[in-house]
């Protein structure tokens, strides 16, 4: 954990999701999240809100509050090491007006916590470190060395601490992951006893290769893997795709329409 548990204010920029529906502060050196956090939010939309939801590896709390302000979820515990982060997370919470509904965890999500009971939540989610930690050159700076390599935690390690929080029987693990590294996903998967239900490829345009899945995975259901069409992020004139477009916006969820949203579709 870091002495200094909190960002000075010149430390910070102000940035915003879903056509401005999420207000976040994060650090302008240091992680910062991308792409990958409102994609991640889509893949979890579900008819049947989560009553509890877990974010694991939350980061400025991205996933959590996103999910929170899209009424995906009723209430989410989120999990970070880096104290600096976590207390970022707080703030975004209070920012976004969801801080009854937010719990932190400040610590490693391999331990026990009374906040994380067992085999009670209906969403497990994470962003987690994408790269093993003996993976190429590593970030000089402490905060994207444990945000980007596996130096906390192990894809195993989240993968069976995931499956200790499902609920049994309509729990969902949902986990982006660079699409290269697929294989290792799934073997871990076939370690446990989560079995992936859903996955889709994201590629950043028609003629590139998937550089990211979106994967979902259940406790039992061995068999029953969906394989999505594949996502194109650009369209052949270098535009955001229909669905890029549709997703950033956040236009799949009415939740996460602004009210200038609702102005002009009533015009």
């Amino acid at each position: 954990m870091e002495k200094n548990e909190t960002y000075s204010t010149d430390e910070l920029s102000s940035d915003t999701l879903f056509n401005g529906r999420v207000l976040l502060f994060q650090p302008k050196k240091g992680y910062r999240f991308s792409v990958d956090s409102p994609l991640l939010t889509w893949f979890c939309w579900s008819d049947r809100p989560a009553d509890h939801c877990a974010d694991l590896g939350s980061g400025c709390g991205v996933i959590g509050i996103s999910l929170l302000v899209a009424q995906q979820a009723k209430h989410v515990v989120a999990v970070e090491i880096q104290s600096k982060l976590a207390s970022l997370s707080l703030q975004n919470a209070e920012a976004n007006s969801v801080t009854n509904n937010f719990t932190l965890i400040k610590g490693d999500m391999r331990e026990n916590h009374r906040k994380l009971p067992q085999k009670t939540f209906d969403l497990v989610v994470s962003n987690p470190p994408f790269w093993p930690s003996d993976s190429g050159r590593l970030p000089p700076d402490e905060e994207r060395r444990i945000a980007r390599h596996e130096i906390s935690i192990t894809l195993f390690e989240l993968i069976q601490k995931a499956e200790t929080l499902l609920h049994p029987r309509r729990g969902r693990f949902c986990i982006a992951f660079p699409a290269m590294r697929v294989s290792m996903l799934l073997s871990c998967l076939a370690q446990s006893k989560l079995n992936a239900s859903k996955i889709i490829f994201i590629h950043p345009n028609q003629n590139s290769n998937a550089e990211l899945v979106l994967l979902e995975a259940r406790i039992g259901r061995a068999g029953q893997l969906k394989i999505a069409p594949p996502l194109y992020l650009r369209d052949t004139d270098n535009q955001n795709s229909e669905i890029a477009s549709e997703i950033l916006s956040g236009a799949f969820c009415p939740s996460l329409h602004t009210l200038e949203d609702l102005r002009s579709a009533t015009r």
